[in-house]
């Protein structure tokens, strides 16, 4: 039951109480409990009265009355002054913020409440957004002139001879050769290649029988189709570039010496100097270096999931294991975080009247009476239950004074 009914269900059995005792028997006992209900009711009204008055008119009575409504705007200033300089003051809120960890709930957001994901996700939206956004064809008209220029400055066909004189080395001559024979391996299984030497083989062939059956008559009785002659060529060159495999280069074998020899050849070739620098002018000025550029930053470093994004995943991970692990970072975040509200509240604390003052002024006549009604509705329904209890106590006493003032005076 609401404490409204309970009070008005006090005052009606106040009332009651007050009117059936009327019909008892003269008596110490009856004539108490009869003042009792009538003391008790007519607290339970002068209560009524004065909550009632508080909201409304009770019974129609204007004279100071209707209290809030009458008195709005000056209840409304006590209200903004004591709620922003008292209440809201910087300094009960400093008081109060000062007793958290703002670390302390920062690494229970990360740990037990989604914030590591939600971190991760926020700055997914902030870069994609950033980096989607941006105009990947001025950023390459801007970067290409350097680029170009970077690329123009390479001496790159100064930089080969040394490159050919290192490999020329023994040392470095073996791991030549034995990637040249892996890759020589490969090469050999390729379709295109067999195709392409399988015609060969076939001009070559007919070359050579065009002048003589007699030549054709050998190789038919031989067996040596083209497919043949194919398959022995393919199989004396994997022979051969296993044995290379499997023996390495010799001192001072043949195969080492020619190597070394035309690597270092090639060194001194100043031909070979300038051959590489004029395709490398000629193809800068052929590149479109822009285009590139640009198309290159559409396909990597944009879309939904560019290839950096797992790094920054990792990056904000291990940030925020840091933070978690250390108590020195804690300390300073929390420093930090009141430092800063301390300091903004000081900024704009005069902004918190203005706000407050805003919301009141939202609320209609009516609406404010029935918000303020509702908030302290239980507070002061139990001040009219309390006055129907005390008056009756305080009406039941003063008959026990009277009557033994009666009886002291009669004697």
């Amino acid at each position: 039951m609401q404490k409204k009914n309970k009070a008005n269900l006090a005052l009606g059995l106040s009332a009651a109480g007050f009117l059936g005792t009327f019909a008892l028997p003269g008596g110490f006992i009856s004539g108490m409990v009869h003042h009792g209900f009538l003391a008790a009711t007519i607290g339970g009204l002068a209560d009524w009265f004065a909550v009632t008055a508080i909201f409304r008119r009770p019974l129609g009575i204007s004279y100071r009355t209707d209290i809030l409504r009458r008195n709005r705007p000056r209840i409304m200033d006590a209200l903004v002054t004591y709620t922003s300089e008292d209440l809201l003051s910087t300094e009960n809120i400093m008081s109060v913020l000062g007793k958290q960890d703002m670390a302390q709930l920062l690494t229970a957001y990360f740990i037990h409440r989604g914030g590591r994901e939600r971190v991760q996700q926020v700055v997914d939206e902030v870069l994609l957004k950033v980096v989607n956004d941006l105009d990947s064809e001025k950023i390459a008209g801007e970067l290409a002139p350097a680029i170009h220029q970077g690329l123009n400055s390479f001496a790159f066909e100064n930089i080969l001879p040394d490159v050919l004189q290192q490999l020329a080395q023994k040392k470095h001559l073996e791991r030549l050769v034995e990637s040249f024979s892996v890759i020589g391996g490969q090469v050999l299984e390729s379709p295109a290649l067999q195709q392409a030497l399988l015609e060969h083989i076939r001009i070559l062939r007919e070359s050579y029988e065009r002048d003589s059956a007699g030549r054709a008559f050998v190789l038919a009785s031989m067996g040596l189709t083209d497919e043949k002659i194919l398959k022995l060529l393919i199989g004396r060159i994997k022979d051969r570039l296993k044995k290379v495999q499997k023996d390495g280069l010799t001192e001072n074998s043949d195969l080492q010496r020619g190597l070394s020899a035309m690597l270092y050849s090639l060194s001194q070739d100043e031909r070979l100097r300038d051959l590489l620098k004029d395709r490398k002018d000629k193809l800068l000025e052929q590149v479109d270096l822009s285009g590139l550029i640009a198309r290159w930053l559409e396909v990597n470093i944009k879309g939904e999931a560019p290839f950096w994004l797992p790094q920054i995943h990792a990056y904000v991970d291990r940030l925020i294991d840091k933070f978690i692990g250390s108590a020195s970072l804690q300390a300073r975040f929390d420093k930090l975080v009141k430092d800063f509200l301390q300091e903004e509240l000081v900024k704009h604390h005069n902004l918190i009247p203005g706000l407050i003052r805003e919301r009141l002024n939202e609320f209609s006549d009516d609406e404010l009476v029935v918000f303020v009604e509702e908030k302290v509705q239980d507070d002061l329904q139990m001040i009219r239950i309390n006055g129907s209890l005390v008056g009756s106590l305080v009406g039941m006493g003063l008959y026990v004074l009277i009557a033994l003032a009666e009886r002291m005076w009669g004697l």
